[in-house]
Order: structure tokens, then sequence, then C-alpha cells
């Protein structure tokens, strides 16, 4: 297979080489093509995540499994995320052992 570069990239591949980087560009383009291959194999599985919690979040709604807040009671929704978020501090300081 042959590949050509845009002068730039070329001119990145020698110097990269040049620096002992890489032992060739066959070498330095076979990993970038490798990184590409598991960069996107981590982002199908962040989408397959995110697509997961979704899911679940809907299935809740349709549950009625919700709580709407409004400009009133918007507040309380700060001062529980606030609540469980020191509460999980404080876990995790427990499992660790560390002190603050």
């Amino acid at each position: 297979m042959t590949i050509t570069l845009t002068p730039e990239l070329g001119k990145l591949v020698k110097e990269k080489i040049a620096a002992g980087e890489y032992d060739s560009a066959d070498a330095f383009v076979g990993e970038a093509v490798q990184r590409l291959v598991d960069e996107e194999k981590e982002e199908d599985a962040h989408r397959d995540e995110i697509l997961v919690r979704i899911q679940a979040a809907e299935a809740e709604i349709d549950r009625g499994d919700f709580r709407e807040y409004d400009e009133e009671t918007i507040h309380e929704l700060a001062k529980d995320v606030h609540e469980r978020g020191l509460k999980k501090l404080a876990a995790e300081r427990g499992k660790t052992g560390a002190r603050g």
C-alpha cells in the first residue's frame, strides 16, 4: 500500500524518525492508525454506556420516577446534590483512611 502525505505531515514524520521516536515511516503510520482504531473503540464504548444511561432515564420517566423543579424548588435540587457530594466524599475518605 502506498500512502501520500501532505508536505507538513511528511516533515512531521521525518522529524519523529530523526528524533529516534520511530524506526521508520511505516512504524509511525502504523502506530497512528492503531491509535485511531483504539480511540474509535473507546468512543464506541462511551457511546454505548451513554445510550444505556439514556434508556434507563427514559424508563424512569415512563414509570413516573422523577421530580419536576421550578424556579422556587430548584434550590432543593442544588442542596440535595451538595449533600450527596459531601456523603460521597466522606465515604471515599473513609475507604482510604484519609483525614481532611
